[in-house]
């Protein structure tokens, strides 16, 4: 898996954007880099690109604890809306996973969107804000 991450400061939006194959072990050394990065803050909203995504080997089980391991963080946010762009099915389908874990959060409104405008709508940005460099 490769993966690639930003922030746009001006706008409060953390950027992230995964290609190729993704597994369990791919997503939990995300999770820790994420962790440890002084700039992924819980008051941002974020978009994730999921367009370069090919496969992705994972059970619900392991996506609840990935989810799981960053509650302390997610408990964290206030009004945080996530858009995650998945044009394709196998990103569709991944993201949908990820979004029923997020319900239980308060402070977080997430979607999955296969359409970068819709996304941009969600998040109340321009779509060519959501490119992640």
């Amino acid at each position: 898996m490769r993966y690639k991450f930003d922030v746009d400061h001006d706008r409060g939006l953390f950027l992230l954007r995964l290609d190729g194959r993704i597994g369990a072990q791919d997503m939990a050394d995300l999770f820790q880099e994420l962790a440890a990065s002084p700039d992924r803050k819980p008051d941002q909203n974020v978009f994730c690109d999921l367009t370069g995504l090919e496969s992705a080997d994972l059970s619900f089980t392991q996506v609840m604890s990935l989810t799981r391991s960053r509650t302390g963080f997610y408990e964290q946010a206030k009004e945080v809306r996530v858009a995650i762009l998945a044009p394709n099915d196998i990103g569709f389908g991944t993201a949908r996973m990820y979004l029923a874990l997020m319900q239980g959060f308060d402070g977080i409104t997430a979607d999955v969107f296969r359409d970068r405008a819709e996304a941009a709508r969600f998040l109340a940005v321009a779509p060519e804000t959501l490119r992640v460099p």
